[in-house]
């Protein structure tokens, strides 16, 4: 095993700087507000070399956006981050009994963005572009996500896919238009 001195810490997530200087809307915000913003942070990442995924999480009882989070897996060379992933971890814990939160997505979420979301017990998950879509590209949104999706809608979790489909599926498509890589497990 390792000495302590030559662990890593990777428990800080720090967003771009660019990402800072787009402010989300006021609240109370709207599902479409949140869905535009996801989308909109998204394109950025796109623009400054990252991934095309967005997501915002909302607190409803005020409907305020809490946290964004966009991919940043290529450039922190950490899988895990993704923007689901990101905007959850930013949103911090729920203590018992908080209020619901709901997570806007760019695209659907893949399964380890589903199972973060089951964990941070997500009320409801809002998504644009679809699953099919990112595996039209290459992307390998891994298996049991049919499953865990049942066993969330089982406890209450309400999911709302394609809404604004088709700017989620824009910002896929550009990615793939520049030639965007293509990372994550191979199929």
């Amino acid at each position: 095993m390792a000495s302590s001195s030559s662990l890593k810490s990777l428990a800080e997530i720090r967003l771009p700087r660019w990402l800072g200087g787009l402010l989300p809307p006021q609240a109370p915000v709207s599902d479409s507000d949140c869905m535009d913003f996801a989308i909109r942070i998204a394109h950025q990442s796109l623009e400054q070399g990252g991934g095309p995924f967005g997501a915002v999480v909302r607190e409803e009882a005020t409907g305020a956006v809490i946290a964004a989070g966009v991919n940043m897996s290529l450039s922190s060379g950490n899988p895990l981050l993704h923007a689901e992933v990101v905007a959850l971890c930013l949103a911090g814990g729920r203590p018992a009994g908080a209020g619901v939160i709901s997570l806007f997505c760019s695209c659907e979420p893949c399964i380890m963005c589903l199972g973060a979301a089951h964990w941070a017990e997500v009320g409801r998950i809002v998504s644009a572009a679809g699953r099919q879509d990112a595996l039209s590209l290459g992307f390998s949104e891994g298996a049991g996500v049919s499953e865990l999706r049942a066993e969330m809608a089982a406890r209450g979790v309400v999911f709302q896919d394609g809404f604004h489909a088709e700017a989620g599926r824009e910002v896929l498509g550009a990615y793939a238009g520049r030639g965007g890589v293509i990372y994550g497990p191979r199929l």
